[in-house]
């Protein structure tokens, strides 16, 4: 498992800019915080942003524990391979992996089950105008 470097944040960026209608959130100076910070993945084409609780998380109507993972993006480049990424991420970090995703994103959550992420809860964002699914990859359940 191979951290970003401050080397790779310009392929990173391009990467993210390409997947602007799904993270317009996302502010490239904090990007490159989590960069500095150890908190991305850039593995194999594939770039994982991160964060490990440091207490008990609310995550919409679920709740995650301290010492979880939480993934904040999760974005590849054309041929990237995110399935063996996200696999080798898992062992990597040996804690339960959450994330939320939008309910219309079906590519997303296709890819979520693929690596067997489970819905465990809903979310909602904008004053209740976007829902969202909750989604948790247990170490227990997968290993």
């Amino acid at each position: 498992m191979k951290h970003a470097t401050i080397e790779d944040f310009d392929t990173i960026k391009n990467i993210f800019k390409g997947y602007r209608d799904i993270f317009p959130y996302l502010r490239f100076d904090s990007l490159k915080n989590k960069v500095e910070e150890g908190k991305v993945i850039y593995d194999s084409g594939v770039v994982i942003t991160y964060n490990r609780y440091k207490r008990n998380q609310k995550l919409g109507d679920t709740q995650a524990k301290k010492g979880d993972i939480v993934i904040q993006e999760i974005v590849k480049e054309e041929n990237g391979n995110s399935v063996d990424v996200f696999n080798r991420f898992a062992d990597f970090v040996q804690s339960d992996i959450w994330l939320t995703v939008r309910r219309d994103n079906q590519k997303a959550k296709r890819f979520y089950e693929k690596v067997n992420m489970k819905v465990v809860g809903e979310v909602v964002w904008s004053k209740g105008t976007l829902m969202g699914d909750v989604y948790k990859y247990s170490i227990l359940t997968n290993n």
